[in-house]
């Protein structure tokens, strides 16, 4: 996702702690142009990615280091590194499938409820 210089400064606004608040307030909300809402759409749907590719290298981190490192040192040994390789690689496949699993279930059930009369519900 790219944004302009007014974007940008647009969704750091509006993704602080204070402007995120006044503006996910729903009344805030359909008081803006349809412009200003999908910004406010788009900077939620980036700061909820960066949150959850934080969560991802965290967990990644955590679970990996503690499953394959047994004995801390100065180094890795090849077992270490090829633990960790097998280990990344299975937690990143089992958390591709759960997230396109929740966001197909997200969009049926978005689809379904009619929450997006003729508008774009695409969460990708």
């Amino acid at each position: 996702m790219s944004f302009n210089k007014k974007s940008y400064f647009f969704a750091a606004f509006c993704c602080s702690r204070r402007g995120m608040e006044q503006l996910l307030d729903m009344e805030t909300l359909k008081q803006l142009t349809p412009e200003k809402q999908q910004q406010v759409i788009q900077a939620v749907k980036q700061q909820a990615a960066i949150a959850n590719a934080q969560n991802l290298i965290t967990d990644l981190s955590e679970k990996c280091t503690q499953k394959c490192i047994t004995s801390p040192g100065s180094s890795l040994s090849s077992s270490d590194k090829q633990c960790l390789q097998r280990c990344m690689d299975r937690f990143m496949d089992s958390w591709n499938l759960v997230s396109q699993t929740l966001q197909k279930r997200l969009q049926e059930e978005l689809t379904s409820s009619g929450a997006f009369h003729g508008g774009s519900s695409s969460f990708s």
